[in-house]
């Protein structure tokens, strides 16, 4: 059996790292603070899908503006610019933010 060594590796940092991001959404949707943000921009990544977009929100946290990508954009049903969505934040990470749908 003729094993690819550095395709493995590269599968296992891939699986990885959507792992890691998996577990941050599902923790910042169920410890997070709920609160209202605008949606403030909306960038196409030109991959030709429609689930191929950034999209920023602004909101305020402990007295400040903060900017910040939305993690789980899905896809987008209700994200235009300038709309009011809810999202959950963590407070020791501020720019980690998740849509709550």
């Amino acid at each position: 059996m003729d094993l690819n060594l550095p395709a493995i590796l590269i599968l296992l940092v891939i699986l990885a790292g959507a792992a890691y991001i998996f577990c941050r959404i599902h923790y910042t949707k169920k410890n997070g603070i709920e609160t209202d943000a605008v949606i403030t921009a909306i960038e196409d990544e030109g991959l030709g899908t429609e689930a191929s977009y950034t999209c920023y929100v602004r909101y305020y946290a402990g007295g400040q503006t903060v900017e910040a990508r939305l993690s789980n954009p899905g896809f987008g049903k209700g994200l235009e610019l300038g709309a009011q969505i809810r999202i959950r934040y963590l407070p020791e990470k501020p720019n980690t933010v998740v849509w709550v749908k």
